[in-house]
């Protein structure tokens, strides 16, 4: 059974980190906790390291394909991990989540269409929607003793203006919330009503 050491403690300055190498520029300091980017600084696996070596060390670095293996890996651990089966012929390759909303976007929504996020939000989410000459709209979670929930009153009337796809974040960042099954049911049932597409981020998921 493979083991992590989770409390090694790794120096990765100098190493071309956007998290720890870019501080000063960012925040004029390097006085400051790294904690503004999505960054884990724990060891790769060994397995992940090996592979990479083993590929690594072949001479030539050509064009690839991805092989069936990669969709099915994914459809495996979606059953595994969610118990939802996934058919591998669903699942299409990204390099990020941003290109992924960027193409969703350009795919599903025409230049004008009203496209609703809930800061505060990945601060992503504004810019793919404003880039691409899309109608911003704004669904502000409400912070309710200490918890951030969903205003879905003012969801709705947001809905009944137009709005064209939702860019859903689950789980939230930055609020850390895992949206119960009963909001995302609400939240279900408004989609149908007034025919919105929902996007949604689920990076943070595992």
């Amino acid at each position: 059974m493979m083991h992590n050491n989770f409390d090694k403690l790794i120096d990765r300055r100098g190493s071309d980190s956007v998290k720890h190498d870019l501080l000063s520029r960012v925040f004029g300091t390097e006085d400051v906790l790294p904690m503004w980017v999505a960054d884990m600084d724990f060891e790769v696996p060994d397995c992940i390291r090996n592979a990479i070596r083993e590929r690594v060390d072949h001479p030539v670095y050509g064009y690839t394909f991805r092989p069936e293996r990669f969709y099915e890996i994914i459809a495996g651990w979606m059953k595994r991990r969610h118990r939802w089966n996934v058919d591998p012929g669903w699942i299409s390759f990204s390099p990020g989540v941003v290109p992924a909303l960027i193409l969703c976007i350009l795919a599903y929504t025409e230049p004008g269409d009203k496209v609703l996020i809930q800061p505060p939000v990945y601060f992503p989410f504004f810019r793919v929607v404003k880039d691409h000459n899309r109608e911003l709209v704004y669904n502000i979670l409400v912070k309710t003793n200490g918890r951030y929930e969903m205003d879905f009153d003012e969801l709705e009337e947001e809905f009944k203006s137009g709005v064209r796809m939702m860019l859903l974040c689950h789980p939230h960042n930055p609020a850390g919330r895992v949206w119960r099954q009963s909001e995302l049911e609400t939240l279900a049932g408004l989609c149908v009503k007034y025919n919105v597409m929902v996007v949604s981020d689920e990076i943070h998921s595992d």
